[in-house]
Parts: structure tokens; sequence; C-alpha cells
């Protein structure tokens, strides 16, 4: 892969770590874990669960349009959240940004994610090269 296949955008928060946002290659994007930070701030949204799910689809969302693809291109999605009882708004939050045919998706429950965020969602989607 080439370098210019890494993608990394001011309009999503700046990564914390040793990577990027995504990366494109074979007809594909790979795109980070996003949580609910405003990429102004770096802070957390506030407003809880259903607050910070729709700013981390915002975030994916820029990303995704910097890459040359959109949620509506989205084949597969991941999505970890750390409270049973979200359960129920992420499955309807979900439904509501990505539309049918609906993306390929795992989601699961975990003891806790990046500085206390409530959920975090990365995906896969076509790109043109």
């Amino acid at each position: 892969m080439k370098n210019d296949d890494a993608i990394t955008i001011d309009k999503a928060p700046i990564p914390r770590g040793p990577y990027v946002h995504a990366r494109k290659h074979g007809g594909l994007v790979w795109v980070t874990g996003q949580i609910g930070r405003d990429a102004k701030t770096g802070d957390f949204v506030k407003g809880g669960f259903e607050a910070e799910f729709n700013q981390a689809i915002d975030n994916l969302e820029e990303i995704l349009k910097a890459s040359g693809s959109g949620l509506d291109r989205v084949v597969r999605a991941q999505i970890e959240f750390v409270e049973e009882k979200d359960l129920e708004a992420m499955n309807r939050i979900y439904g509501e940004r990505f539309k049918e045919p609906f993306p390929a998706r795992t989601s699961f429950g975990v003891a806790f994610l990046w500085k206390g965020a409530k959920v975090q969602i990365d995906c896969v989607a076509a790109v043109d090269d």
C-alpha cells in the first residue's frame, strides 16, 4: 500500500495513538473505531449514550466522505457498547442512520471503552479507487 492510502482529517477527532482515521485498499476503506467526541473540542458530547452514538456516526460519516465513500456504502459495521440497557437505543439509532439494505453488523457489550466512552463504531465500506 502507498502512504496516500492513509486518511486523517480535521473534521473528526484527532487520533490519540499510533493510527490513522482510515486506510483504503482494493476498493474498500477500513475506518478506525469512532467514539462520541467532538472534532473541534476533543471532548465527549453531552447527552449520554444517544448523543455519543450519533456523534460517533457523524465522525464516521466525515471520514467516509473524505475517503470517497459514505454511510450508504458501508458493507460491515462493528459496534461496542458498555451498558446493556443501551441496546434498544443503539438498534433504533443504527436503523435511522443506516438505510436498507443494512450493512452486515457485529455488536457486543464490553467492560470499558477509552476514557469512559459509552459506545464505539468502526466499519468497512466500498470506495472507488
